[in-house]
């Protein structure tokens, strides 16, 4: 599998004609490899929260070149980029952005039935097992405005890893949780890389979120910047992802996700549902993470 998730090429956002326009993002260079956490820090108005609407195919640049998993979706229709971002993009946002008429189990199923890569039972059974990992297994039949805005963010980071995305993207997770939320929140995003190789880029004012990340990057005046200042740590998070008992119980979790995921493709083989391309990617993708665990085991 390809190591680099996501590449921005030269990338530049112009809105409005001249001599009104203004210059967001000006020739952005960016490239995420598997595995990462990067973070973009930056203040407002500096442009990330439009970076990450065009690495998520939200918005589309001006100029440059957006690559996800190898694929140039640059000029790609509407059509292609929301089939591109139900099954390799993850978003996470600040207001959570559930539907408040479903369930928590409701919300985190419906990008898998919208996919149509799962069955019904077959995502209801997936569904239970990604709330179980963001520990909300005694939530499922509950609706958002039954949760705290903390189970909320937990159940929105489940939906985000639904359908096994390349990359989640998350603008501001914790904006509006507190101090203890947020460290809920942020030690999952830590266990799911450590454990599971998730993939994040994550847009936060936060330093203390930021510190959290194997990379942070800065943007000012739409601009980007690598060189980070010194003297960031994390203080409050470290209780939360040291919960080795947990991390034990995740890892168990994702082995029964990944068995999921093989009797799917197995039902989807059988019934002629599945196109070579697919196949190639998902049987790499099973191969991929049965060694990765293993390598987990190992220590």
């Amino acid at each position: 599998m390809s190591k680099k998730v996501l590449e921005l090429i030269n990338i530049w956002k112009i809105y409005g004609k001249k001599p009104n326009q203004v210059t967001v993002l000006k020739n952005i260079n960016l490239t995420v490899e598997r595995g990462e956490i990067v973070a973009i820090m930056g203040p407002s108005g500096s442009g990330k929260t439009t970076l990450l609407s065009i690495a998520g195919t939200l918005e589309k640049p001006s100029s440059g070149r957006v690559i996800i998993g190898g694929l140039d979706v640059t000029k790609l229709s509407e059509e292609e980029l929301t089939k591109i971002r139900c099954k390799n993009i993850g978003f996470v946002f600040q207001t959570y952005n559930l539907v408040k008429n479903f369930t928590a189990l409701e919300n985190v199923i419906f990008p898998m039935l919208i996919s149509g890569q799962y069955a019904f039972d077959e995502a209801v059974e997936r569904g239970k097992e990604l709330l179980k990992m963001v520990k909300l297994q005694d939530h499922i039949n509950k609706y958002p405005s039954q949760l705290s805005g903390g189970q909320q963010q937990r159940v929105a980071i489940a939906r985000a890893l639904a359908n096994d995305p390349d990359i989640i993207l998350m603008d501001e997770p914790t904006g509006n949780l507190d101090l203890k939320s947020s460290a809920n929140v942020m030690s999952l995003v830590k266990w799911l890389n450590e454990a599971y190789e998730q993939t994040f880029l994550i847009v936060t004012h936060d330093f203390e979120v930021a510190s959290l990340a194997t990379r942070i990057v800065y943007i000012r005046d739409g601009r980007l910047y690598e060189k980070p200042p010194e003297g960031i740590f994390a203080k409050h998070f470290k209780e939360e992802v040291e919960d080795k008992e947990f991390l034990e119980k995740l890892l168990k979790i994702e082995i029964k996700l990944l068995s999921l995921k093989a009797r799917n493709l197995e039902r989807r083989i059988e019934t002629g549902k599945v196109d070579l391309e697919d196949l190639a990617k998902e049987t790499a993708f099973l191969k991929h993470k049965v060694e990765f665990l293993e390598k987990i085991r190992r220590g």
